[in-house]
This record gives C-alpha cells, sequence and structure tokens, in this order.
C-alpha cells in the first residue's frame, strides 16, 4: 500500500472505536459475529498501532483482506494481525469465531513469539490432528477464561498465549505466501504421527500415505527438518519412552519390550543397545544409582 493511500487508513483501538493512548486492559476476546453484524458483516480497512490480533474460524467463510490483497478464511483458519497492518475482513452471515485482541508488547515479551510474527499478517489452516486440535482447544480456553464475570487468571492466559504461538510458528510458512504450507508444518505433522502410532512399527509407506507424499520425498522432508532419516526418528522416539520405562517405571525389560511393539525382546535389546551403547539392564541400574540418595 503507497504511503499516501495508508495515511488515510484509520486508525483503531478495537473494530471502529477511537485509538487510546494507554489502553486499561492487556487483553480481551469476543465473536467475530458480535462485532461483524453491527457492520453487515464487513470489517473495512484500518489499523491497530499498539494491539496484537489473533481471529480463530470455526464456521462459515469470508475474506481476510490486507491493502490490495484478498485471502480466504474457512473453518479452521487462524489469522495472526500484528500492530501497523492494514487489514479488513468481509464475513459470511453463518460464521463463527473470535478474535482475541492484546498489547503488542505483551505477545513480543512472550518466549513463543518470533520476529516474524510482529513483521506481518499470517494466515493458516489448522489441520486436524493433535496439535491442530490443541491449539484450537487452547484458543478456546482463552475466550471462556476472559469470558468469566471475575477476573481472568493472567498467568493462565499467558500460559495459553505461550501455547498458541509456539504451536502456531510450526505452521508459519518461511516463503512470501501467507497460506503455504511449510516444510517446518510438514515435519510437525511428520513428528505427530510418529508420537500417535510408533508402537505399531509401521513401514515408511504408511507415513508417507498419510503425509500425501512419496517415501523418498517424506525422507527429504525428516532430513531437512531433523537431519534424521524417518527410521531413526522412530527409534529415538521408541528409545526416549524405552528410556523413560526403564527409570520411572517397575516393569520388566521383557514388559518394557512388549509395550514397546516389540515381538522379540532380544532384538528390543540389541536395538537399545545399538542406539545408546548400553544394554537395558545397563542403562537402567546406573540411573538408579544416580538418582539415589
Amino acid at each position: 500500500m503507497r504511503p499516501a493511500v495508508a495515511a488515510r487508513v484509520p486508525t483503531y483501538g478495537l473494530y471502529g472505536e477511537p485509538q487510546i493512548a494507554s489502553p486499561e486492559f492487556w487483553i480481551h476476546a469476543e465473536t467475530i459475529e458480535s462485532r461483524s453484524r453491527l457492520h453487515n458483516w464487513e470489517i473495512k480497512q484500518h489499523r491497530h498501532e499498539t494491539f496484537f490480533q489473533i481471529l480463530q474460524i470455526r464456521t462459515g467463510e469470508g475474506d481476510a483482506i490486507f491493502g490490495r490483497e484478498s485471502l480466504r478464511v474457512s473453518p479452521g483458519t487462524v489469522v495472526l494481525v500484528p500492530p501497523g497492518v492494514v487489514h479488513g475482513f468481509r464475513f459470511s452471515q453463518d460464521l463463527n469465531g473470535q478474535v482475541i485482541t492484546m498489547l503488542a508488547t505483551r505477545v513480543s515479551a512472550r518466549p513463543g513469539c518470533l520476529m516474524r510474527f510482529m513483521a506481518r499478517p499470517w494466515l493458516f489452516q489448522i489441520e486436524a490432528d493433535a496439535e491442530g486440535n490443541y491449539l484450537m482447544a487452547t484458543l478456546d480456553r482463552m475466550e471462556q477464561e476472559l469470558a468469566q464475570h471475575f477476573s481472568p487468571r493472567t498467568p493462565l492466559l499467558e500460559a495459553c498465549l505461550d501455547i498458541v504461538l509456539t504451536l502456531a510458528a510450526d505452521r508459519i510458512a518461511t516463503s512470501d505466501d501467507p497460506g503455504e504450507t511449510s516444510a517446518r508444518d510438514r515435519t510437525a505433522r511428520l513428528n505427530a504421527l510418529i508420537g500417535a502410532h510408533y508402537k505399531q512399527h509401521h513401514p515408511a509407506t504408511f507415513y508417507a500415505e498419510k503425509l500425501g507424499l512419496s517415501v523418498t520425498h517424506l525422507n527429504r522432508v525428516a532430513r531437512a527438518g531433523t537431519g534424521k532419516s524417518l527410521n531413526e526418528l522412530i527409534t529415538d522416539r521408541l528409545m526416549t519412552e524405552a528410556r523413560r520405562n526403564l527409570v520411572f517405571s517397575l516393569l520388566s525389560i521383557q514388559q518394557i519390550a512388549y509395550d514397546l511393539g516389540y515381538a522379540d525382546p532380544a532384538y528390543f535389546t540389541r536395538t537399545f543397545q545399538r542406539a545408546t551403547g548400553e544394554t537395558p539392564g545397563a542403562y537402567r541400574k546406573r540411573e538408579r544409582l544416580q538418582a539415589a540418595p
């Protein structure tokens, strides 16, 4: 947007409300429909100098407009709007969602905040996987907390915001297209799949089909994102769980092997020794000696 045009774009506190010099709150949530229905389901382009916004679309459709660029929003879309960005929206009348508005200074100070969050708007589609569901549920929890009649619990809201920023960072594209699925996103989805299925010892083709990739492409994604092959990632997940059980459970080594999907406990022992440099029994003994008072 040209400077002369941008200068004519109104600067608001929230939708259509005058900018205030020193807001008395740091975070606020409201339904998208409660505000947009007052404006015939269209929010004309404007900007906020001190606020960072997160929009969550649950049902319905619409368009997010940034200057001359228009991006489609649909169920599962999350939009991040940093301060100073010219933006507007057009929504269908059946849209259900929320907008969380907060002081940008509180966002930029969070551990999960990337500088990219503040540089430009982001729009991405949340997958219906474990992490995607967790992100959407966390946004729902923030709305519920802010709807309480008593003062919302700041530590809880900040913890939820950390979760949202961390999971959103995994879905942000590295290119100039806000809607493009990034390599980081594919790696995150692969890690989530491994976490859900590692005990079944599925072949590489199982994960490739789930992600819509060839096995060769999947291994390239795995190595680019983690430096390891798919099989190495699965083995690492198995060994992490094995070490946890050896330290924190009273299960026998044979029971641990069976629980992790190994039909042959001896093969589990060989795999563990190859991965860690010691047998499961030796690892358990050493860790327990170190933990003893």
